[in-house]
């Protein structure tokens, strides 16, 4: 026999006797393991089509019922809620899953709970000559529970037209494939709805709303800040859905503004944003000192620094492509010339910390494909906790081509899955890749074409060499030629010349002896010939030799070291003297060779 729908009582009359005697009484289990559906806390906005979908399909004679797929946070109590108020026949409930199966106690309890609980459902149906609706949220639960659970609600559903008795399941995409999908009968007895996130025009008219209702919508300078929390949640929280993610941080700044009078303006959200995800939209750099200040700490390498500062630009002018990280340079060139010293110097200034700001990784160490895996998770890892951050990945050309591949997804898309499948944002992050492939173009320049300036002139000549070199190598020195075309620009640094090695060690010096003296009280003074010992009788200007990096390490080891000990042998002097003792290759042109060597002494 067909149920035959009578509307008395009404459906608030029963929403309010639902938990009183005698209702609770007579269907304990049903009043035990749902509640009335609560009403929408706010507008529900742009749902219109879809509220008519799940009308239609619980007015179907037969199968009655309805999943709902989405992501979380898109909306589907929301999209029940917004039925329930043009739906005046029915009683909606919400099925506490978590309670049901807590009351079970076992996983094979939980068919008999399931059975009990329908039961009741229709005979509350019968008697009350009431329709219901059961809304069960994450649904997958009792799919995965136990296959007798999923025995004992496949009848429900098949049978809900001649019950009275609707049920609405929702669950989100990744649980409905990990779930849900494989068991046909299941499916084909639940009509699916896909819920799209809100568009951006029905985002801001919810957060409109959301600032109506809170009593704040004449404290913004304008509707310009809606927009921006629209835009920056779609950027920076990928792993969210909208309208969720948009609430939230409209929620925390409306918070603010009630506890310490904040002005609702991009100030607030700015620092809403840097408490809640770590991203400083704040940020500010100056576009006319950006090559400037990259040309202070990184020597002789106009080309490169030029390179970087017109990127920079970009991101400073708010112009750069918004699907992409923020900027990716391929820095090639041999060892020491500044590759990773640009990198740090990206990263203080454009977040004031050259240290945690920047996240390096050895690509020498991914060189197999059995690194994948970690790759993956400790790149992620490493992004989830400091989205905005200057990354670099040194001799890329070392890994794996599965760990390549990862980069390529970063480089296209911006964002990568973690261990838990959610998605990273990398849309914050600077990528720099460098390469040493191309090893012979550099070899040439420094031999024949040395520059102590970097200005790029004999660089630019042979651009097009260094891009076909780099593209061209084999073996385990191959560079993936893939990863070229989504590059935003290769910066190629050229050979460090003589003078150029004299200006880095000279700084080096006098930082030494600056740091001698604030943690010992001693002055130093450092004999001229010092600098030319290191450069001209101990350097190499050959691309292959290392350049700043191996002068730095012959200062370490060749006047450092002497301070040092001095300074632990003689802890009463107050100012000391390094000097070369010997005679100089570069005094005398006639020698071959010097057995020259650095002293320290104590200036009386």
């Amino acid at each position: 026999m067909i149920f035959q729908l009578r509307p008395q009582p009404s459906r608030e009359v029963l929403r309010g006797m639902f938990h009183e005697p005698p209702l609770n009484e007579r269907y304990p289990l049903l009043s035990k393991l749902s509640e009335p559906l609560k009403k929408a806390e706010r507008d529900i906005i742009g749902r219109e089509h879809e509220t008519m979908q799940l009308l239609a399909s619980m007015s179907r004679p037969e199968l009655c019922n309805a999943l709902l797929l989405a992501e979380a946070g898109s909306g589907k109590t929301a999209l029940v809620q917004a039925t329930m108020l043009v739906d005046a026949d029915r009683l909606y409930l919400e099925v506490d899953l978590a309670r049901m199966i807590s009351e079970a106690g076992s996983a094979g309890n939980v068919a008999a709970k399931l059975k009990g609980f329908f039961n009741e459902a229709e005979a509350f149906v019968r008697d009350e000559k009431h329709e219901l609706v059961l809304f069960m949220d994450e649904f997958h639960q009792i799919i995965q529970l136990s296959p007798a659970a999923v025995e004992a609600i496949k009848p429900v559903l098949a049978a809900s037209g001649t019950r009275g008795i609707r049920i609405i399941a929702a669950t989100t995409y990744q649980e409905f494939h990990q779930h849900l999908s494989s068991n046909q009968p299941l499916v084909e007895r639940l009509q699916r709805i896909n819920l799209n996130p809100p568009d951006q025009p029905t985002t801001l008219r919810i957060l409109q709303g959301m600032a109506e209702r809170y009593g704040v919508a004449d404290k913004f300078y304008d509707d310009r800040i809606f927009l921006q929390v629209y835009e920056y949640t779609q950027r920076y929280m990928p792993a969210s859905a909208q309208p969720r993610k948009s609430i939230l941080v409209l929620d925390a700044m409306v918070g603010w503004h009630r506890s310490a009078h904040r002005e609702m303006d991009r100030a607030l959200l700015a620092d809403v944003l840097m408490e809640s995800l770590g991203v400083n939209v704040a940020f500010r750099v100056d576009g006319a000192k950006i090559k400037r200040q990259l040309d202070a700490k990184v020597f002789s390498q106009d080309l490169a620094t030029s390179a970087v500062a017109r990127r920079l630009q970009l991101s400073v002018a708010d112009l750069n492509d918004k699907a992409r990280p923020m900027a990716s340079l391929l820095f090639t060139g041999s060892t020491g010339v500044g590759k990773t010293e640009l990198a740090k110097q990206l990263a203080q200034l454009l977040f004031g910390d050259d240290q945690r700001h920047l996240i390096r990784f050895d690509m020498t160490e991914y060189a197999e494909d059995s690194s994948f895996a970690a790759f993956r998770s400790e790149l992620t890892k490493s992004v989830w906790d400091l989205s905005h951050a200057v990354l670099l990945f040194d001799e890329v050309e070392k890994a794996s081509a599965m760990v390549t591949r990862v980069l390529l997804q970063v480089l296209d898309d911006g964002r990568l899955n973690d261990d838990n499948n959610r998605a990273v944002s990398f849309l914050n992050t600077y990528i720099i890749l460098t390469t040493n492939a191309g090893s012979e173009i550099y070899k040439g320049i420094s031999q024949y074409a040395a520059d102590d300036t970097g200005a790029g002139k004999q660089l630019m000549e042979y651009e097009k060499l260094i891009r076909r070199s780099i593209s061209s190598t084999t073996g385990d020195n191959r560079f993936p030629p893939e990863l070229l075309g989504r590059i935003d620009a290769i910066v190629p640094f050229q050979p460090l010349s003589r003078s150029t090695q004299q200006k880095i060690v000279r700084k080096k010096l006098r930082q030494m002896v600056q740091e001698v003296f604030v943690k010992h009280n001693v002055r130093v003074d450092v004999d001229a010939r010092v600098l030319r010992y290191l450069i001209e009788d101990k350097g190499d200007t050959d691309s292959d030799a290392g350049g700043a990096r191996a002068a730095m390490a012959k200062l370490t080891d060749e006047v450092t070291t002497v301070v040092a000990s001095f300074l632990n042998e003689h802890p009463s002097e107050r100012r000391i003297r390094i000097d070369v003792v010997g005679d100089l290759v570069s005094d005398d042109k006639n020698l071959l060779s010097s057995d020259a060597y650095v002293e320290a002494s104590a200036v009386r």
